[in-house]
Parts: structure tokens; C-alpha cells; sequence
């Protein structure tokens, strides 16, 4: 009779551990679900050595780059782009504009990984960046360990927020969040370029490429010797059409418009970055 009776106490304590366990498996998988849907990607960076070069392969393929007298330096950076934009984001090509000054904003800003990121020949670091936007911006809604990061280009009290296992875990790809007032601008159709001011209706031209594309339907990026288990690379791959994975090469895969056309363009090795139409 004892035994019967603590038979049905040790069923009755296993029963009540696996509902715990249980419940909390899916308060886990509720909180990554809300971590994807706060999250998209604003736009892409690739660090290069060679803009000029980099660049012209893109338009080889019949992207349209914006002219290099309009493009961004990134004062007290250090760094400048080479970009091209397309209705839902852009690609940016970035690299060291002047080293000086790439020196003394690393002495100020010891947590980040531009050092590094630059010379990615030299260390085998990964040299894309993912820059995300958060919907209903709220810097608590980061959902991994961040370093405040401002710069004189930037808004007063405006910050870019840089995933911390980006200085730390440089075959990750590097990760940040930009801030409302910087996220690029989202176009449905080309028709709608017409709502950019007619002051400014030069730039409507730099999102129609002769190629034809027209947005990024979704992006692989492969690093080699990658922890997918970090906070930030769980939150990236939780992320909408993105997904970030090991392999034997840093890599770069962008599909236009559900690759419909059906081509494809192999950059390398002058980009790490294959094009899909």
C-alpha cells in the first residue's frame, strides 16, 4: 500500500515539474516570437578595401550607385560609403575614408569594432554589417547586450546602439540598431517614389536599376566558426528573411524580388556577395 502511494506522489511531482518545464518552453518561444517581430533589417553593409572597384562590379550588373559627391562621409568616424538603394533598404560598400581619424574614434569608443571590422583581409572577421531598425523604437527593446555609440554626423542626443558581441565575436557578423530618424526610407512600388519631395526628386532616380531589381526578398549571410547560440545571432535569425549561418566563407547571398528573373551574378572575389534576380 506504500508502495502504490508513493508511486502515485512521485507521478503526481514528475507531472507537475514537466507542466512547469513546459510552460516555460513556451514563455521562451513567446518572448524570441516578440523579439522577431520587433526587429527588421534597415539596411546592409559590406566593409571593402577597394570602393571603386567594389562598386563598378555592381554596376556591371545594372545596379545604379548614388554619385560619390553624394554619398556619406561619416564625420569623426573615419569611414565613408558607397551606396545603392532599393525600395526596401540599401546596400552600403563601407570603408576607411581617412585612417587618423578612424584611430581616434576607436580611442573614444574602445567597444567598438571598427579596428577590426577594416581590417577583415588582415583577421578573417567577418566584414558585413547588419544594421536593424525596431519597430515602436524603444532602446529597451534590444534584445542583447548593446554599447552606446554617438558620432558628429548624428542628431544631437541621437545613438546607434552596436551589438557587443560584435567587438568581441568578430566571425559574427556586426550588428547595430539604428535610431527613427536614420531608418531608410520604404517604398511599396516604384510608382510611389513620387512622395519624395520634389526638391529632392534627383534621388527618385537612384532606386530604378536597369537590372530590374527592386527589393530585398531575403538575405543569407554565412560566417565560418560561428556560435549560433549568442544573443545576437539568435535575434538576427529570428529576424524576417534573414538568416545568418556557418560555412567555409564569409558570404553574402541577396535575392531580389523572389529572384524572378532567375539569374544570378557571382561577385566574388573582388565581393564576398552573390546576386540573385
Amino acid at each position: 500500500m506504500n508502495i502504490r502511494n508513493n508511486i502515485k506522489i512521485l507521478v503526481l511531482i514528475l507531472g507537475f515539474y514537466s507542466c512547469k518545464e513546459n510552460k516555460h518552453q513556451n514563455n521562451t518561444n513567446e518572448i524570441t516570437q516578440n523579439i522577431s517581430s520587433d526587429l527588421e533589417v534597415d539596411h546592409l553593409n559590406i566593409w571593402v578595401e577597394n570602393p571603386t572597384k567594389a562598386k563598378e562590379k555592381l554596376v556591371q550588373i545594372g545596379f545604379t550607385a548614388i554619385p560619390d559627391s553624394l554619398s556619406q562621409i561619416h564625420k569623426g568616424q573615419g569611414t565613408a560609403g558607397r551606396y545603392f538603394n532599393f525600395l526596401n533598404g540599401y546596400l552600403e560598400l563601407i570603408f576607411v575614408y581617412n585612417q587618423n581619424e578612424l584611430e581616434e574614434n576607436i580611442n573614444k569608443n574602445k567597444d567598438l569594432d571598427f579596428r577590426a571590422r577594416a581590417n577583415f583581409e588582415k583577421n578573417q572577421a567577418s566584414p558585413f554589417s547588419i544594421a536593424l531598425k525596431v519597430k515602436d523604437y524603444k532602446v529597451e527593446k534590444i534584445p542583447f547586450e548593446k554599447v552606446r555609440y554617438h558620432q558628429d554626423w548624428m542628431e544631437e542626443n541621437a545613438n546607434i546602439y552596436s551589438a557587443k558581441n560584435s567587438r568581441t565575436h568578430l566571425k559574427e557578423p556586426s550588428i547595430f540598431v539604428v535610431y527613427p530618424e536614420i531608418e531608410s526610407n520604404r517604398f511599396e512600388t516604384l510608382a510611389d517614389l513620387k512622395n519624395i519631395p520634389d526638391e529632392y526628386a534627383l534621388w527618385r532616380e537612384f532606386y530604378k536599376h536597369p537590372n530590374g531589381a527592386k527589393k530585398i526578398t531575403n538575405i543569407l549571410i554565412t560566417s565560418t566558426d560561428l556560435d549560433l547560440k549568442t544573443e545576437t545571432i539568435k535575434a538576427a535569425n529570428g529576424i524576417e528573411n534573414l538568416t545568418v549561418k556557418n560555412g567555409t566563407e564569409h558570404l553574402m547571398e541577396l535575392y531580389f524580388d523572389n529572384n524572378v528573373q532567375e539569374k544570378s551574378f557571382d561577385l566574388r572575389p573582388e565581393l564576398p556577395l552573390v546576386i540573385y534576380l
